[in-house]
């Protein structure tokens, strides 16, 4: 359950980490719609991969060597990657065809496209194998 709380307030951060992004890039920079929700999304998918290798799965990310962090970085940031593609289709759809505000429309792609991260970063990335578990049950035994 601690888990889990962690990673929903990470996800919080990412929310706003997107959303204030999107906000400096879209409307006080002036960049147009699509660039500027690809390059806020990229930056909170960063900010979360971040977080959740520290601090939501710190515990369990045993390897925590340079090459092994940034293989579950690159893993992270290309199952993502396909989440911006859905993020950017979702909010381009909801914008253009049915004028839906640009804000509530990145809303919308956010909260659908974080179950798609979620479900495949836990399997991939961080899903605990039985040499993490005997790892973890060995350190608690001492």
């Amino acid at each position: 359950m601690n888990r889990l709380i962690r990673f929903a307030i990470v996800g919080l951060s990412g929310v706003f980490v997107d959303l204030g992004g999107f906000y400096i890039l879209h409307t006080l920079l002036g960049w147009m719609l699509t660039p500027s929700a690809i390059i806020s999304t990229e930056i909170a998918i960063i900010n979360n991969f971040i977080w959740n290798e520290l601090w939501t799965f710190g515990d369990v990310s045993v390897q925590k060597q340079l090459d092994t962090r940034l293989r579950r970085f690159f893993q992270f940031n290309l199952i993502c990657f396909f989440g911006l593609i859905f993020n950017s289709l979702i909010v381009n759809w909801l914008f253009y065809k049915f004028e839906m505000n640009e804000y509530i429309a990145k809303l919308v792609a956010i909260v659908g496209v974080t179950f798609w991260n979620f479900s495949l970063n836990w399997k991939v990335n961080w899903q605990i194998s039985e040499t993490e578990v005997d790892v973890l049950r060995d350190k608690s035994i001492t």
